[in-house]
């Protein structure tokens, strides 16, 4: 990136850099599963790649199943793409519930794989499963891998690599915006697990596609390359934040989602006196911001904690918390 900016590298990206390699690459060492490179294509963000597969790679006009609590974006995507929501309970996320949504017609299944906010880690056994039942109803699997290189305990599985279905059901979102902490450089990816929707996507005109950051392809390939020293080291940052952060909510009577990945904690503040508005009271008494749980699907005693900060700055936090519980 310094070396980038010093030779003032600030034009339109280029149409071939080395981020496929770099990608395929990284999966292959990380998860053991890597896509072929000339599926993956650079976007801006993960949320313009849910839309646009949206868009173009599911049935016209057909529901989307939304498991809640999601991220506030996803709850948003139906509506700015004209398709009514099927929510399910993300805690479950039970098989049988969303194959009865998709023999009610819905098209779409948006799978974030770490979940967001809740940190569940999927199986290859659940995977198979959940894609096997997609293809039955020629239904799609949008899945946002962003988290993936947070897990804390175990491998990720790729979904898009555990069978034939999944390959043929799957279309995969990810970035390095989480685990490196570049989503202002505007560069994501969009990988295709099957021939006829590289076709499309290829298809689509460049105005639809296009957005990308060059100081964002350049730090992409750099971290997807020689960031996971890096990484590593984060993850076992994070891990000992979780650890501590579990340890002391739950002495003060909060239910806590210790996530399997993610540096987000899902707090239940049900049963406490600011069980009401938990966010809200902990930022006005307590002078600390954490996500309102409402804006995830109207869980409302419901907060997001971000534990991705100094030791320090998490016991700060901790403790105004428990000054005002």
């Amino acid at each position: 990136m310094a070396d980038a900016v010093e030779r003032e590298v600030f034009g339109y990206p280029p149409d071939a850099t080395g981020l496929n390699d770099a990608l395929t690459g990284f999966y292959e060492r990380r998860y053991g599963f890597g896509p072929n490179p000339e599926s993956v294509f650079a976007i801006p963000d993960v949320v313009r790649g849910l839309k646009l597969a949206i868009e173009h790679f599911t049935k016209p006009g057909s529901a989307i199943i939304v498991p809640l609590p999601a991220y506030p974006p996803f709850i948003e995507l139906p509506k700015v793409t004209g398709r009514q929501a099927i929510y399910i309970d993300a805690h479950e996320y039970d098989l049988k519930e969303i194959e009865k949504a998709f023999a009610d017609g819905a098209g779409s299944l948006l799978f974030c794989n770490p979940h967001n906010p809740l940190g569940t880690v999927f199986s290859e056994e659940y995977i198979r499963e959940l894609t096997d039942i997609a293809a039955k109803y020629d239904a799609r699997i949008i899945v946002d891998e962003i988290h993936a290189p947070l897990v804390y305990e175990g491998t990720h599985v790729v979904a898009a690599g555990v069978s034939e279905n999944a390959a043929n059901t799957c279309i995969t979102i990810t970035a390095t915006s989480k685990a490196w902490n570049t989503a202002g450089l505007k560069c994501a990816q969009i990988f295709f697990s099957n021939e006829a929707d590289v076709k499309a996507w290829k298809n689509l005109s460049d105005i639809t596609r296009d957005g990308v950051s060059i100081l964002g392809l350049i730090a992409a390939e750099t971290v997807y390359n020689e960031g996971e020293e890096f990484l590593d080291e984060s993850i076992q940052i994070l891990k000992d934040n979780r650890d501590f952060a579990a340890a002391e909510l739950e002495k003060l009577g909060v239910k806590v989602y210790a996530p399997d990945s993610t540096y987000l904690m899902w707090l239940d503040f049900a049963g406490t006196k600011i069980e009401e508005a938990p966010s809200k009271i902990l930022r006005e008494e307590g002078k600390v911001m954490l996500n309102d749980g409402a804006a995830f699907g109207g869980f409302t005693t419901c907060a997001r904690l971000n534990f991705a900060c100094s030791r320090e700055t998490l016991e700060e936090g901790l403790r105004r918390i428990a000054s005002v519980l």
